[in-house]
C-alpha cells in the first residue's frame, strides 16, 4: 500500500479513530494490530519472515536482559576489582546472545538482499572461463527489510551495553518494530526514544494532530508535485543515457539532486505527520542538506537517523578496536604523527561508506558511490587544518556570506557527481556521463520525449518552477529560524495565523496535490527508497 495513494489514506483514518476510541490501556496493541494489517497486506511471506526475526531477536534480547539482572545481583556488595572480575566473566556470556542476535538479522538480510548479487558476479567470473552459470534464487525480500533490520541491531546492541532494559512483553516488542508509518522508509528509530511514546497512553491532542496534517501535506506537495514532476525528465535521460551527451547529464543530475532529497524527505515528512496524529514523534531524518558546506556536513543533514545508526555502530567501534589502534600506531610511525593519523582515520570513514553502499542495494553502482563519497570525506578531514592556514597565508575572508555561498556550491555540484554515480544503471554508463558532461557541447532532448504535447510540457516546467521557488524559500525560512536560535518552526509560524489564513494554505496545497501532482509520466510513482 503506497502511502501517496488515497487507500493509505483511508487505512490511517481509520486507524486513528479506533485508536482513540479504544481503552487507553489497548493503544500499543491497537498500533501493532494496524501494522501487522499494513504489513500483511505488503505479503504473508514478508510477514512471516520479520516475525520469525523479530522472535529470536527477542529470545535473546530476554537471556541478555537475565544476564544483566544476574550481573547486578552478582556484584551488589562486591569490591570494585572483584566486581570487575564478575562483570567482564558475565559479559562474554551476554556477548554469545550479541553475536547469536546479530548473524540472525544480518544473516536474513545478507541472504534475501545480496545472494542474486554473489550469484550474478560469480556467474560473471564463470562466463570469462566459459563455464556454466548458478541459476539465481526467487527470494522474497521483506518491505524495508534494511530499516527494521538496522532497528533490531540497535535494540540488541543497546542492550548488549546495558542501555535500555528488554521489553519484557513481545507484542510490545513487536509493535516498536512493525509500527507502520515507520516501517517502509524509516527513520531508523530508537528504542528508547520511541517505545516510551509508543507503550504511552495518548488522549486526542488537536494542536498536534493539526500539524501533523500540515506536516503530511507539505510532504505530499513535495512528493507528488516536485519529485515525481522531475522524475517525467530524468528518468527519459538516465535510462536512455545513450542517446544524449555533454552537460545535458550535469543538468539532469541537478533535477535528480532536487528530486531524490523532494521524494525521500517528502515520505518522511509523511510518516512523521501520520505518527503525530498518533501523539508520537519520530525524529526528524533530513535538515535542509543543501545548504550544507561541506561533504561532512551535508551527510550530518541527510538521512540522519541512518548516518546516526553507522556512526554509533560502525564507525567508533571500527575506531576504538585493537586492530584499528594496531593501524594507528604503525601509520604514524612510518608516514609521521599528521599523515599518519590521516591515513588511519580514512579506516574506519571508508568502512562506514562502503557499508552505505552496499545498504543501498546489490549494486557496483552503490559501492562505487559510497567509496566516491568515503575518499572526498577522508581527504577533506585530512586537508582541513592545511586548507585553513593556507586561506589565512592568502587573506581569504572565511566568515562571509560569499565564502560560505561558494562552499554551498562546490558541496552540491559534489552531490551531483555522486547522484550520476548513484541513478546511472551501470558503472560504464556512469563513467561515460561524466566523461561526456566536461565537454561544453550539449544534447537538447526532443520536448516529446517528455510530454505528449508542448502545452503539457510548458505546464509541467512552470508547474516545478514555481514550486521548487516555494520549496527554497520555505527551506529559507526553516533554515534562519535555526541560525537565529529560535524554536519556531514553519507550522508553529502557521498555528499562530489567522484562520482565512490557514484555510486558503490549506485549500491551495491541497489543490496543488491533488490537481497538479496527479498528472504527468511519473504521477503515482512509488518511493525511490522503497527498493532499499
Amino acid at each position: 500500500m503506497s502511502i501517496v495513494s488515497l487507500s493509505f489514506l483511508l487505512f490511517l483514518a481509520i486507524s486513528l479513530l479506533l485508536y482513540y476510541i479504544l481503552p487507553k490501556k489497548t493503544q500499543p496493541y491497537a498500533l501493532l494490530a494496524a501494522s501487522t494489517v499494513f504489513y500483511a497486506l505488503s505479503g504473508i511471506g514478508n510477514l512471516i519472515i520479520v516475525t520469525v526475526t523479530m522472535a529470536a531477536v527477542y529470545f535473546f534480547s530476554r537471556l541478555m536482559q537475565k544476564n544483566l539482572d544476574e550481573t547486578e545481583l552478582l556484584t551488589k556488595d562486591l569490591d570494585r576489582k572483584q566486581a570487575r572480575a564478575i562483570k567482564d566473566e558475565m559479559k562474554r556470556k551476554r556477548k554469545k546472545y550479541l553475536v547469536w542476535s546479530l548473524v540472525t538479522i544480518i544473516g536474513v538480510l545478507a541472504v534475501l538482499k545480496y545472494t542474486n548479487f554473489v550469484i550474478a558476479n560469480i556467474n560473471d567470473i564463470l562466463g570469462i572461463m566459459h563455464l556454466g552459470k548458478i541459476r539465481g534464487l526467487d527470494l522474497v525480500i521483506p518491505l524495508g527489510i534494511s530499516f527494521y533490520s538496522f532497528m533490531m541491531i540497535s535494540y540488541i546492541t543497546d542492550l548488549y551495553h546495558g542501555k535500555i532494559s528488554a521489553e519484557k512483553n513481545f507484542f510490545k516488542y513487536a509493535a516498536y518494530v512493525l509500527y507502520f508509518p515507520h516501517v517502509m522508509q524509516g527513520p531508523i528509530a530508537r528504542h528508547n526514544i520511541v517505545a516510551p511514546q509508543l507503550y504511552a497512553e495518548h488522549k486526542f491532542d488537536y494542536d498536534m494532530f493539526t500539524k501533523g496534517l500540515w506536516l503530511m501535506l507539505w510532504g505530499y506537495f513535495k512528493k507528488t508535485i516536485i519529485a515525481d514532476g522531475f522524475a517525467v525528465f530524468t528518468d527519459v535521460i538516465f535510462n536512455g543515457w545513450d542517446k544524449y551527451h555533454g552537460v545535458i547529464f550535469i543538468v539532469a543530475g541537478i533535477m535528480y539532486s532536487v528530486q531524490i532529497y523532494c521524494d525521500f524527505s517528502g515520505c518522511m515528512d509523511i510518516v512523521r505527520g501520520a505518527s503525530e496524529c498518533f501523539g508520537i514523534k519520530l525524529s526528524q531524518n533530513f535538515e535542509r542538506p543543501y545548504f550544507s558546506q561541506s561533504l561532512p556536513e551535508f551527510w550530518r543533514r541527510w538521512h540522519i537517523s541512518l548516518g546516526a545508526f553507522f556512526k554509533d555502530y560502525i564507525f567508533y567501534p571500527v575506531s576504538t578496536s585493537k586492530i584499528f589502534l594496531k593501524i594507528n600506531t604503525g601509520a604514524r610511525k612510518i608516514f609521521g604523527s599528521e599523515v599518519g593519523r590521516s591515513i588511519a582515520s580514512s579506516v574506519p570513514i571508508l568502512s562506514v561508506w562502503i557499508l552505505t553502499g552496499l545498504w543501498h542495494g546489490p549494486s557496483w553502482n552503490f559501492i562505487c558511490w559510497g567509496l566516491f563519497h568515503g575518499i572526498l570525506i577522508s581527504l577533506s578531514t585530512a586537508f582541513e587544518q592545511p586548507i585553513e592556514k593556507l586561506s589565512d597565508k592568502l587573506h581569504i575572508k572565511r566568515d562571509c556570506f560569499s565564502f560560505s555561498l561558494i562552499r554551498i556550491f562546490r558541496t552540491f555540484f559534489l552531490c551531483v557527481i555522486g547522484r550520476i554515480i548513484f541513478i546511472a544503471p551501470s558503472i560504464k554508463a556512469s563513467l561515460t556521463m561524466l566523461k561526456s558532461s566536461l565537454s561544453l557541447s550539449i544534447s537538447l532532448p526532443n520536448i516529446y520525449d517528455f510530454c505528449e504535447t508542448k502545452w503539457h510540457f510548458l505546464q509541467l516546467g512552470l508547474t516545478l518552477v514555481i514550486s521548487c521557488v516555494i520549496l527554497f524559500f520555505v527551506s529559507l525560512a526553516q533554515e534562519l529560524m535555526k541560525k537565529s536560535g529560535s524554536t519556531m518552526t514553519v507550522r508553529d509560524w502557521l498555528a499562530k495565523q489567522n484562520i482565512w489564513f490557514r484555510w486558503m494554505i490549506l485549500l491551495a496545497g491541497l489543490c496543488a496535490v491533488f490537481i497538479l501532482g496527479n498528472y504527468g509520466a511519473g504521477a503515482g510513482r512509488s518511493f525511490i527508497y522503497e527498493q532499499f
